[in-house]
């Protein structure tokens, strides 16, 4: 799991960087107009959108994820359970049988 988290901040890093270069391209020229600077703030206030939409999708698999793991958890804890109830029914029938193989011959 932390595998597969480590990745993210990565994307999202290199998502500010991009903002960050195309920032700076917009305002490094000096005749840009203030329409320039709206649409760079619109394509921040975007890609910000899409992260935090981007992180909540993250965080919706991830619960979904542990939730899955833990109802396997569970069926598998399930079976073993029965597996031992098994184990000591046969060894009961093996007991009240004499101890002999398991169809008592």
């Amino acid at each position: 799991m932390s595998e597969h988290s480590s990745r993210f901040p990565k994307y999202l890093g290199a998502s500010a960087a991009t903002l960050a270069i195309v920032a700076v391209g917009a305002t490094g020229c000096g005749s840009d107009s203030n329409s320039n600077s709206d649409d760079v703030n619109k394509a921040i206030d975007s890609v910000q959108s899409q992260a935090s939409s981007v992180q909540s999708q993250i965080s919706t698999a991830v619960t979904n994820a542990q939730q899955q793991a833990q109802s396997v958890q569970s069926q598998v804890q399930s079976v073993q359970t029965q597996i031992q109830n098994q184990n000591q029914n046969q060894n009961q029938n093996q007991n009240q049988n004499g101890g002999s193989g398991q169809n008592g011959y």
